[in-house]
């Protein structure tokens, strides 16, 4: 199915944002501390659609919170009584703007999961609530390598509109999803238009000036298949060796969706929450007996890694990693998945 382009400018952009934000539930990135963070907004003024990749936290909190609360509970002499909790306060109908094209890309990533053995519908129902406006980037960073991975960046359709910066100002919506083309038809930008025939060549020109732009590249068909044949290598432990246990890789990937379920009491009351956990915890895999199938920080990250390139890929037939960068830009002590995973693939098979 094939959907509509429109061209405006700066001015129209913005001026479509504003009556966005007035006549819908919007989130964009909010600065704080040099930092952007998704974040409810009121006014244009209050955000920046347009915030530095490096310096913009994950989508994901949106769809996969950092911590939720699944159930209550109340103790009585009668028994144990369970009661919902609260209604979701971001399962409503809303607009996120300024996400970026691999942040939109994890929540499609995620999906699979999400639709496996367990139905998650909170999930699920967060994402067919939300309209989603990306901004193909025009620069890559030093730390991004996503056209370098299994997914179309130039013709992407994790987002609902994709918007995607022109010669001399002018920018196009391009409606990549049937959500986008109803949406884009109910909230024109002011003075958009049909674009003009060269406007497919303007597009195919920012992309392949983007592209050209990274650093980082790999081929990850060739990582896929070697890293499958080196679950014994010991260029886990090198590549591991600086990791510090910290967990923030897994907190600010757009794609890891490992958690946990703790419970909080107070006297005869309590809240089961769900939140985030990591398989590069020590903890994460420790059993109730005692034993820990985990115990070496390598095992560990060997498993992170072969869930990214290998396991994802065998059960879901997409990477678990879209090239975003965040977790070498967050990282401590400059770890990055993108040379753990050349680093292993490229070692030696042992015999």
């Amino acid at each position: 199915m094939s959907f509509s382009t429109f061209v405006t400018d700066t001015a129209g952009l913005q001026k479509m944002f504003e009556a966005i934000i007035s006549k819908h539930e919007t989130y964009a990135p909010v600065e704080k501390f040099g930092k952007f963070d998704y974040k409810k907004v009121s006014s244009l003024k209050e955000c920046n659609p347009d915030s530095p990749i490096d310096a913009t936290m994950s989508v994901k909190p949106l769809f996969f919170p950092r911590a939720s609360k699944i159930i209550k509970y109340e103790a009585s002499s009668a028994g144990t009584s369970i009661h919902e909790t609260d209604e979701d306060p971001i399962a409503g109908k809303r607009v996120i703007l300024g996400v970026k094209h691999c942040d939109a890309r994890g929540l499609q990533v995620l999906e699979a999961v999400n639709k496996w053995d367990y139905i998650d519908s909170d999930f699920l129902k967060r994402r067919a609530n939300t309209v989603i406006f990306s901004t193909r980037c025009d620069k890559a960073d030093t730390q991004c390598f996503c056209t370098s991975l299994d997914y179309d960046v130039e013709n992407l359709d994790a987002m609902d509109v994709a918007i995607i910066n022109g010669p001399d100002g002018r920018i196009y919506l391009c409606a990549r999803t049937e959500k986008g083309e109803n949406f884009l038809t109910q909230n024109p930008a002011p003075g958009s238009r049909n674009p003009e025939p060269i406007a497919q060549e303007e597009m195919k020109k920012q992309y392949e000036t983007f592209a050209a732009s990274f650093r980082l590249k790999m081929d990850y068909k060739d990582v896929n298949e070697k890293m499958s044949k080196r679950f014994d290598s010991p260029a886990f432990e090198e590549a591991s060796r600086n990791c510090v246990s910290c967990n923030t890789c897994a907190f600010i990937c757009p794609t890891c969706h490992c958690f946990k379920i703790s419970d909080e009491k107070i006297r005869d009351t309590g809240l089961r929450y769900k939140s985030y956990d990591s398989c590069n915890n020590a903890y994460f895999t420790l059993e109730a007996g005692g034993h820990n199938p985990r115990p070496a920080k390598y095992r560990r990250w060997r498993q992170r890694s072969m869930h990214k390139f290998v396991y994802y890929k065998e059960r879901f037939g997409v990477n678990l990693c879209v090239g975003c960068g965040h977790c070498a830009i967050s990282c401590p002590v400059n770890i990055s998945i993108f040379e753990v995973v050349n680093h292993v693939a490229n070692a030696p098979v042992e015999s």
